[in-house]
């Protein structure tokens, strides 16, 4: 049981050590809300979190994409993450939706999560809706 206890241990140390390597290299990206109006500067990196699972149908077919009501924000990156061990099946990957402001004002934007061709029309069908007031 130690074993087990200290091997736990030993993985969430790690993956709190990456954690931190992470933050401070994205410490200035301005996490989007869903559930707000989110204020934001020209300056300001967006970024919105997301996840796709690992080892599943999915995992090299899922598509992310943004569609912009007043094309003010532009995608930029999106950096894919796989924290888990080589050897350890499943998990998820963290996807991070990096975006830039073009110019000011307010604007909504649709976030499409794409599984598979086979799925893309039922898949556009669902969208998460980020409202977005970009100032200077």
């Amino acid at each position: 049981m130690r074993t087990g206890t200290t091997w736990i241990i030993s993985l969430l140390l790690i993956a709190s050590c990456s954690n931190k390597d992470k933050e401070a290299s994205a410490s200035n990206w301005i996490s989007l809300r869903a559930d707000s109006i989110n204020t934001v500067t020209l300056s300001d990196t967006l970024v919105i979190y997301e996840s796709i699972c690992r080892g599943c149908a999915y995992e090299g077919s899922t598509r992310l994409d943004i569609q912009d009501s007043l094309g003010i924000i532009k995608l930029v990156d999106i950096i894919s993450t796989d924290n888990n061990s080589s050897d350890m099946a499943g998990g998820s990957i963290s996807q991070d939706i990096l975006l830039k402001p073009v110019r000011t004002g307010t604007t909504t934007i649709k976030l499409y999560k794409i599984l598979s061709p086979d799925t893309a029309k039922e898949d556009s069908a669902q969208f998460r809706t980020y409202t977005i007031t970009i100032k200077n």
